[in-house]
């Protein structure tokens, strides 16, 4: 029975951190709130006090949550090496990369991100998060491209600049509504590609 009950528990927990994801996506941090998610996943108000007593709880919670989510959407693109030499499998990393960062997952972490400015405690464990998801995609990146552990320091700044160059055209997207990318972000992914290929080869690897 009681591990019937922890299925259970682990179930209501994992529809309860599904529905903040989908709600800070749909309805921002602010339109984030307890009884829209309680509603969204389907569960009783006293099921989700249960699990999560207050609202802080449960968006430090759901920051975890979103944060392993992202984890794993890049640790599936560093699982299975595209072909081709460490530039090809660059360049095809920042092409599998690109649909990710303007997706559900990285726009929930940017309303955590933002929310964080003003609350300390959120703050805190943002960076804490922040600072782990790098150290899992320097990992996954290092082993992508083969770089040795005495190139470290490189591969950090080529994983800053595709990182921020992709994060930050994400944020610009917001203001557009097409299904496709317009061409600007079509020409800054390709000068970023170019960028990135020119930092490995500096990398003498």
């Amino acid at each position: 029975m009681s591990s019937l009950q922890d299925e259970r528990s682990a179930e209501t927990r994992r529809r309860l951190m599904d529905a903040t994801v989908d709600c800070l996506y749909e309805r921002g941090y602010v339109g984030t709130t307890t009884t829209e998610i309680a509603t969204r996943a389907g569960v009783s108000r006293g099921a989700q006090l249960h699990h999560f007593p207050h609202k802080d709880e449960l968006v430090i919670s759901a920051l975890n949550y979103v944060f392993n989510r992202r984890i794993e959407e890049l640790h599936a693109l560093t699982a299975e090496r595209p072909p081709g030499d460490r530039e090809a499998r660059l360049i095809a990393f920042i092409d599998l990369l690109w649909p990710i960062c303007k997706g559900p997952t990285f726009y929930a972490w940017l309303e955590l991100v933002v929310a964080s400015r003003t609350d300390p405690a959120l703050k805190s464990a943002v960076r804490a998060a922040s600072d782990r998801l790098t150290e899992g995609v320097l990992t996954g990146i290092a082993n992508l491209l083969d770089c040795p552990s005495n190139r470290a320091v490189e591969l950090e700044q080529l994983v800053w600049l595709i990182f921020g160059q992709l994060e930050a055209l994400a944020m610009e997207r917001i203001l557009y509504t097409e299904d496709d990318d317009p061409p600007v972000f079509t020409n800054a992914i390709r000068m970023l590609k170019s960028i990135a290929v020119v930092m490995l080869r500096a990398m003498e690897l």
